[in-house]
């Protein structure tokens, strides 16, 4: 018992202080296992975040272009098609890609988080308990 109540207590501490969480997801990784991704917007970030102005939507074209790039590398997955792109308020600006591509053989939908500065967020994999 004890080594369970010690692991949750764990994952709470990693997700408390990882930043705002704004996406958590499953899909199966490279190696065919299901995985849990999570986004989290980084502290700093968060705190003083203006709202954005993208009239032409340039910002939101490179994050489409930067989350693309990113995306092929990180998840291993062939055949990608971003299927959108969409400008995210709250709780700070982001853009959130969205993907539709094979990983493992297998053709599934995954994402991208991207700040208005055209930095991609790094997810945390969740492990599940054996």
């Amino acid at each position: 018992m004890k080594p369970l109540i010690l692991f949750g207590w764990l994952c709470w501490a990693a997700t408390a202080f990882a930043g705002q969480t704004v996406l958590q997801f499953n899909m199966m990784s490279q190696a065919g296992a299901p995985v849990t991704y999570v986004f989290a917007l980084p502290d700093d970030y968060t705190v003083a975040q203006p709202p954005v102005e993208d009239l032409h939507g340039k910002l939101q074209h490179e994050a489409g272009v930067n989350a693309l790039t990113w995306a092929k590398q990180f998840y291993g997955a062939r055949d990608v098609f971003l299927t959108g792109v969409d400008l995210k308020e709250a709780p700070a600006p982001y853009f959130l890609a969205n993907f539709d591509g094979q990983v493992n053989g297998v053709r599934q939908h995954f994402f991208a988080v991207v700040l208005v500065d055209g930095t991609v967020v790094q997810p945390t994999q969740l492990v599940a308990a054996q």
